[in-house]
């Protein structure tokens, strides 16, 4: 009996170590603000930063593209007029997996999306979600949705 308690801590030990080494820290930072263009006209920015080794996708991809595309999702408030999409503001790198003849669009380093919108007095906040997909070229992490909000002063 004492010889199946050893084991069973052994063997929990190891599962325990095992399920920590599984959890992979977020590579990808993200920082917000707005830039004042004139009266009511602003720049949205939604900066990420994305550890040595990583990237994310584009939020435009080829037709043969699997992975998670960066999505950007701003909730609608009364005053919030939205022009076009983000812009991507980064180095952007076509990269193609040889072995299943995949290209991608993905941003390294730092990747910038600068939405223009107006923003009409009294709406103190804006508010929204990026959805997006942190990968190394040999393996790629969950797909992830993160809330920001952003001061409007």
């Amino acid at each position: 009996m004492k010889n199946i308690k050893i084991c069973l801590l052994i063997l929990f030990t190891i599962l325990c170590r095992i399920a920590t080494a599984q959890i992979q820290a977020d590579p990808a930072h993200w920082a917000y603000g707005l830039k004042k263009l004139g009266t009511n006209n602003y720049e949205v920015h939604l900066k990420c930063t994305i550890d040595e080794g990583w990237h994310i996708y584009a939020q435009k991809q080829t037709n043969e593209f699997i992975g998670t595309k960066t999505k950007i999702a701003f909730t609608k408030a009364p005053g919030l007029a939205l022009t076009g999409l983000p812009m991507e503001v980064g180095k952007k790198e076509k990269y193609t997996v040889k072995e299943v003849g995949i290209t991608n669009y993905e941003y390294a380093g730092t990747v910038d999306f600068v939405q223009k919108a107006t923003i009409k007095p009294g709406i103190k906040e804006l508010k929204g979600t990026i959805t997006y997909q942190t990968c190394t070229h040999d393996h790629c992490l969950a797909e992830k949705t993160i809330n920001f909000s952003i001061p409007v002063n």
